[in-house]
């Protein structure tokens, strides 16, 4: 059994796809095996963050007693950026996460929201809505965006939400490539080359 863990903690149901999507392609190309186990957290929005990071990590440590836990804080840069008051402190969180026995935290930022990254496959995500192929990006920013071609599918899309089959129709290599920046430190962690990842046809 692998001594060690990585944790993503995410807003949602569609996140978990997503990072699951990321971490299959990944294993994929490099073709080897993860020496840790890999834990998904759905922490249902960013409302209460710290208390509920802190909870859900107290429970992740029973659950994995003596291995040590590297934890993921995936969260989108525009709710820090543009907020008056950010949802909570960055710093704080990861702080008191150390504390509890996190042997590292990391964020991973999406900039400027995961939203962002989906469109970025354009033509998975109308394809996925069976939207003509000539659809256009509509105004506004990821998530105002993604929302809006939903609306056109008479689908709707709600952040954190579950988006049955969306992922899969997304070219996760194409938004890797694109952000192969922010996944540095989680393939890192994975030790995985993740120039090779992104650079590797």
């Amino acid at each position: 059994m692998a001594d060690k863990v990585v944790a993503l903690f995410v807003e949602g149901p569609t996140e978990i796809e997503f990072y699951k999507a990321v971490i299959a392609e990944a294993r994929r190309v490099m073709r080897t095996p993860f020496s840790c186990e890999i834990e998904y957290i759905d922490m249902k929005g960013i409302g209460n963050y710290k208390k509920d990071a802190l909870r859900k990590f107290n429970k992740l440590k029973k659950d994995h007693c003596g291995k040590n836990i590297n934890v993921f804080l995936c969260i989108d840069h525009d709710v820090f950026e543009f907020s008056k008051k950010p949802p909570f402190n960055r710093c704080e969180v990861q702080k008191s996460l150390q504390k509890e026995g996190a042997v590292k935290v990391t964020y991973i930022i999406a900039k400027q929201s995961i939203e962002e990254w989906f469109l970025y496959d354009l033509e998975g995500v109308i394809n996925y809505l069976h939207l003509p192929k000539t659809t256009k990006r509509p105004k506004g920013n990821g998530q105002e965006a993604l929302k809006k071609l939903f609306m056109r599918a008479n689908k709707l899309y709600i952040k954190g939400g579950k988006t049955d089959g969306f992922i899969e129709k997304l070219d996760i290599r194409k938004i890797m490539k694109a952000y192969c920046n922010a996944f540095k430190s989680l393939c890192e962690s994975l030790k995985l080359d993740c120039k090779v990842i992104c650079e590797k046809q």
